[in-house]
């Protein structure tokens, strides 16, 4: 029977699943967050340009346009960082750790947009359908306990900062790098002295 070596230091198949993840999202965070900025800049340009009413200006569908598409944008930096902040944490736990806390600002921005199809819709707002129990239970939460269907501002559906987002999935990708690059040496010593 062959001699089967135990490498203690080696990383499960679910920590190094949960490492691509992490990876993944993180680097789709900055993808996003990089879109978002960019068609929140045209929508704002256009809005300025309708509003001078130039012969040039952008009409109405424009706007519309814009409109459309920003809100998706943002929706999805909302997503992929929700998916990052899930991947942290299976991260954490499959290493024997605690999981980073929960930040309860993009909690509250995809629970409300999960829900976005519950909600009771007054004066461009989307409200909570009740005054307590489940339904609608994200949208209390939000400043005001409303979500603007408008676009604009420096925040994402009330509650989060898109440069926040991004700095912080950019710390996640160095972080993931500096532990592979840490691992490919440590294999190419161990490769080097015999071990």
């Amino acid at each position: 029977m062959e001699k089967q070596w135990i490498q203690w230091d080696r990383p499960t198949e679910g920590e190094e699943t949960a490492r691509h993840f992490v990876r993944v999202w993180a680097e789709a965070v900055i993808r996003q967050a990089r879109r978002t900025r960019e068609v929140r800049k045209v929508s704002a340009d256009n809005s300025r340009a309708y509003d001078l009413a130039e012969d040039f200006s952008p009409g109405p569908e424009q706007l519309e346009l814009d409109f459309r598409t920003q809100w998706a944008e943002e929706h999805l930096l909302v997503w992929c960082a929700h998916q990052l902040e899930r991947w942290r944490g299976r991260l954490a736990r499959e290493r024997g750790e605690t999981p980073p806390p929960e930040n309860q600002n993009l909690k509250l921005a995809r629970d409300a947009l999960e829900h976005l199809d519950e909600a009771a819709f007054v004066d461009d707002e989307a409200r909570s359908p009740a005054d307590k129990g489940i339904a609608g239970r994200a949208l209390r939460g939000l400043p005001g306990q409303r979500l603007r269907l408008s676009l604009g501002g420096g925040s994402l559906f009330e509650v989060l900062d898109p440069e926040q987002l991004d700095q912080e999935a950019l710390e996640v990708v160095k972080t993931v790098e500096q532990e592979l690059e840490h691992r490919a040496v440590a294999a190419y010593e161990d490769l080097v002295s015999g071990r």
